[in-house]
């Protein structure tokens, strides 16, 4: 039988909703065309529907289009990445927006037919399976397809079997179904975002015993000889693959529970700065998530001439955290979950959509994720970003601007830190001096509740546009570390941050070392080590940002390392007055 030619569906299945998921990223000249044969198709099985658009950080009018042509229609929904993430995190997003009972995976390039659906259904109902993977490898597939992507399929069929012994032979085509139920237990814990996210996927499914079944299907290739496949994409598949059996075979990781997502009602408390456009435009971001249960609190000295019935404005310049407290006391915050952010940050639309799988886990008190460069960002921006973010300047704390392991973590940044409500309620009063997220780490862990990084929890941040700016930005951080430092009822010679100060003292002195040796000595081969950590970093920064920007980028790495330290230890050398 051809892949397409059966056409009956089930009458278990006419009373079922299903949600097709389709990820997208720079169609403009195909998308609106291929959205209509998806629509027509659904149309003729005559069963209810919903379709996901999914924008994975377009940089074409492929977003703009849709919404003109079927941005009024109830049962289309059409959300977007800021960033282009990969497929994986695309359909992660589609899917927190789903309601339907079957999940159906579709590239929205079609060169896989939506009338595959009926024999899908079909092969899921006789061989009561949880899922069913399109195969190019099954006997009845109809292939107009390169020959070396035949290979390359092949290849990594044979690799997956050796490495991982799933019981399907493909699973990297461009269309799967899945029941709901399956769905749930499996994607939020999957963490791939581009190229290995579906066998990542199938591993979890396969682990919790869900039965998948292959099915056939006819590949229309349109995309030219060789396809969207480079060398550099295969590595990266490859490598991405490695990271998922590191966590199966070794961390055993998606062993590991995970809650449901429960309906929590959310107060996000938020701090404005500087109260210009940009923070006037984060603060509509987080006005026009897609939940509906929460409510924003804005606290500081305006409101930016917004009114908007999600928002609550409350005066307060100095003390913003106390006024928090304050309002929980008086039971004005309504939300059993607290949200705090500044407004150098802003959300995407799924940002509450999947906190409550981490808030049912009952030991979680506190929760936070990542920071990313915002859309459109300024030159030196991404220099800055880049310094940020290094692992130079953060060693374990880079999960703060990186997605990885969902984890149990010591620190939480301020912006995307989410508290249960209970946890705030007893705090009597509030130290000057230190960052809020530190203060709220503390009432946590007083009440005996851990702190929790995932990666589905992301915010996209303004990073310093300047150089003067991103030296104010450390010097700032420094001192607040120094007195976090200092202050010992509200830290632990424990916690992660200890080890930074050391690690950033170590860097300082031990270049006042070598160059000291090297003078006494008159050898210069005592500078061998330093010269060694320079080139580090230097190497580290061309390979990822080129040689023009990754100069730039090691220049101020190291500057400011030297900087952070000396602003660091001179704050508790010599400034022993308490905070």
């Amino acid at each position: 039988m051809h892949p397409t030619e059966y056409k009956r569906i089930s009458r278990e299945f006419l009373n079922k909703k299903f949600s097709v998921l389709l990820p997208f990223l720079n169609e403009e000249k195909i998308i609106v065309r291929n959205v209509k044969e998806v629509i027509k198709a659904f149309e003729d099985f005559g069963i209810k529907y919903e379709l996901i658009l999914i924008d994975d950080g377009s940089t074409d009018n492929s977003f703009k289009l849709l919404k003109r042509n079927f941005g009024k229609l109830s049962f289309v929904k059409i959300v977007r990445n800021h960033q282009n993430f990969g497929k994986g995190w695309a359909l992660k997003t589609g899917y927190e927006f789903s309601t339907g009972d079957y999940i159906l995976f579709l590239d929205s390039d079609l060169e896989l037919s939506p009338y595959h659906l009926p024999n899908f259904l079909r092969i899921m109902k006789e061989e009561k399976a949880d899922a069913v993977i399109g195969s190019k490898l099954h006997s009845e597939s109809v292939l107009r397809y390169p020959l070396k992507r035949r290979i390359i399929s092949l290849v990594y069929y044979f690799f997956i079997k050796l490495f991982f012994g799933l019981p399907i032979m493909d699973t990297q085509t461009g269309i799967k179904l899945f029941k709901r139920e399956a769905l749930e237990i499996a994607l939020p814990k999957v963490l791939v975002k581009k190229f290995a996210f579906d066998i990542e996927l199938l591993i979890i499914l396969h682990k919790n015993k869900k039965r998948i079944a292959s099915a056939p299907v006819e590949l229309k290739f349109r995309r030219g000889r060789f396809g969207n496949i480079k060398s550099s994409t295969v590595i990266s598949t490859l490598i991405d693959t490695l990271a998922v059996f590191y966590r199966d075979k070794i961390l055993h990781f998606y062993n590991r529970p995970m809650g449901f997502n429960s309906p929590y009602r959310y107060s996000i408390i938020l701090f404005p700065e500087k109260y210009d456009s940009y923070e006037k435009r984060s603060l509509l971001h987080f006005l026009n998530i897609q939940y509906n249960q929460y409510e924003v609190i804005l606290i500081g000295k305006k409101n930016f001439g917004i009114n908007h019935p999600l928002l609550k404005f409350y005066r307060e310049e100095k003390d913003k955290l106390l006024k928090v407290f304050e309002l929980i006391k008086l039971n004005k915050v309504t939300g059993d979950i607290l949200v705090f952010s500044t407004l150098e940050a802003y959300p995407d639309e799924r940002f509450l959509l999947s906190a409550g799988r981490i808030f049912s886990i009952s030991t979680v008190g506190g929760a936070g994720g990542f920071l990313c460069l915002r859309n459109k960002p300024a030159s030196f921006e991404k220099i800055s970003y880049s310094i940020i973010r290094s692992f130079f300047m953060n060693l374990d704390l880079v999960y703060r601007y990186r997605p990885l392991n969902s984890k149990e973590v010591s620190e939480i940044q301020l912006n995307g830190f989410f508290v249960r409500k209970s946890c705030l309620k007893d705090i009597l009063s509030v130290p000057s001096g230190l960052k809020p997220e530190y203060i709220l780490s503390k009432q946590i862990k007083k009440h005996s509740l851990k702190l929790f990084y995932s990666p589905d929890i992301v915010l996209y941040k303004k990073f310093p546009v300047s150089a003067p700016e991103l030296l104010r930005y450390f010097k700032k951080e420094a001192l607040l570390r120094a007195q976090q430092f200092k202050i010992k009822t509200y830290t632990s010679v424990e916690t992660y941050s200890d080890k930074r100060f050391l690690f950033s003292s170590i860097v300082i002195i031990f270049t006042i070392a070598s160059f000291s040796v090297t003078f006494i000595q008159r050898n210069a081969v005592y500078l061998l080590p330093l010269s060694f950590y320079f080139l580090l970093i230097l190497a580290s920064r061309i390979a990822l940002m080129g040689f023009k920007n990754g100069f730039k980028s090691s220049f101020f790495l190291i500057l400011i390392q030297y900087l952070y330290s000396f602003y660091f230890l001179k704050d508790i050398m010599f400034k022993t007055k308490k905070p």
